[in-house]
């Protein structure tokens, strides 16, 4: 599973529109300079109640700016999903471009590949387009093909948009998709953002809600319903280094089952650095 799956209810971090925008615009917060490296780590567990057991994912990743409008993303994340009697063990490499067309247009692609569908998709191709509405106003639309094996394939389709304020931001995402196995679903993701004033810290909070638990779990039965929440803080240390914490909470109702998923989420972040 992604850190996006795995961060809002552990899932929130995938192709937001906020995310889209921040990295194709003018005056928004960017990735590296030409010629420059950003990277991160994040150890992410959820804890699920009711004998459903936990989950943990290490993701490392890097980022380098490319001529004047491209940034090329890679990550490497190892996770393990255990159960009362069942433990499993995945890699997956994910690869992205961004890519900025014009002052308005910009666009991001995505590829995945994972060794086990149990926890992350096995393979996952995605692209966003962003434009540019009006100063500080930013509309994404976005495709993702995710297969987890077995034939357990899914579509996605997104919208959503993200307005910019002075030292802050708030995003909206609507997801429909659909499932080779359990038909189709929607979610609902918001999120709200705030620098610290004079600082270069900032806060995050992210609510989801609907019907598709491949937004925040990889489903076991039909359809159920799922709500989350979720709370980051980017804390500056020095040297160019940010302490990352987050926690979450999500609660989870299928036609067998009710319980829930609390999470922790700890990384640094490390500022550009000239290759």
């Amino acid at each position: 599973m992604t850190f996006a799956q795995a961060f809002c209810g552990a899932a929130l971090l995938a192709s937001t529109a906020a995310g889209a925008a921040e990295r194709a615009f003018p005056n928004k917060p960017k990735g590296p300079a030409i010629g420059r490296v950003s990277s991160s780590v994040r150890l992410e567990y959820t804890d699920f109640s009711k004998l459903f057991g936990d989950r943990a994912v290490l993701t490392a990743d890097s980022k380098l700016g490319i001529g004047r409008a491209t940034r090329v993303s890679f990550s490497l994340a190892e996770g393990q999903r255990r159960g009362v009697s069942t433990r499993s063990r995945g890699t997956q490499a994910v690869a992205a471009i961004d890519h900025s067309w014009s002052d308005r247009l910009s666009s991001r692609s995505s590829i995945g590949l994972a060794s086990n569908g149990a926890i992350f998709a096995k393979e996952q191709f995605g692209q966003d387009i962003s434009y540019k509405i009006t100063d500080g106003l930013v509309g994404t639309i976005g495709g993702r093909y995710s297969s987890y094996g077995n034939r357990n394939d899914v579509a996605t389709w997104s919208a959503g948009a993200a307005y910019y304020a002075r030292g802050a931001m708030f995003s909206y995402r609507y997801s429909l998709l659909a499932s080779s196995r359990f038909g189709r679903s929607y979610a609902h993701l918001a999120s709200f953002r705030v620098k610290d004033p004079g600082g270069s810290g900032s806060s995050q909070l992210w609510v989801g809600h609907g019907t598709s638990l491949y937004e925040v779990d990889l489903p076991r039965s039909a359809n159920g319903t799922f709500t989350s929440i979720a709370l980051q803080r980017s804390q500056p240390i020095g040297g160019g280094v940010a302490l990352d914490v987050g926690v979450n909470r999500a609660w989870y109702k299928t036609p067998t089952a009710k319980y829930r998923g609390t999470g922790l989420v700890a990384g640094l972040s490390f500022s550009s650095w000239p290759l």
